[in-house]
């Protein structure tokens, strides 16, 4: 855990250095262009794959599947956008990674046989078959009230 706090205070230190170098190489105007495009980047990126996440997840709740596969697809690009959005050399480098599992999962958990790790469902001819546990032994006889074929 200290090794974490220290990471968190070193590291607008090492984006602060990165953009000193990154001004003193290029110059100081295409380093502030540099911030500022990549903060729109950033912020275009959250709000496009933070909005469309969200109406995914409504769409996979309404039909009753598992949001999980929604949730893998949409969280790296939008940790790609807070990454790219916070200014500095270093972040946008490690943003690169999660744009390229953003553009692997993109549109995860839209389709319609996608259980996103939820029981998998498939059809046997007519049936509907749901895989589950299941656990050897003699089952509980059921109550009068709980059967399926009452009188």
């Amino acid at each position: 855990m200290p090794l974490l706090r220290i990471l968190l205070l070193a590291l607008p230190l090492i984006e602060l250095a990165s953009l000193i170098l990154l001004g003193q190489a290029v110059g100081v105007g295409w380093t502030l262009f540099w911030v500022l495009f990549t903060g729109v980047v950033g912020l275009t990126l959250i709000q496009r794959n933070g909005w469309g996440m969200l109406q995914r997840l409504q769409q996979q709740m309404a039909s009753n599947r598992s949001p999980f596969g929604v949730l893998k697809s949409g969280m790296w690009g939008v940790l790609a956008g807070v990454l790219i959005a916070f200014p500095g050399l270093v972040t946008d480098v490690l943003a690169i990674p999660c744009l390229v599992l953003a553009l692997l999962h993109r549109g995860g958990g839209s389709g319609p046989d996608d259980q996103g790790g939820g029981p998998h469902r498939y059809q046997r001819g007519e049936h509907t078959v749901i895989e589950g546990e299941w656990e050897a032994g003699t089952p509980a006889p059921a109550d009068d009230d709980q059967r399926l074929n009452r009188p």
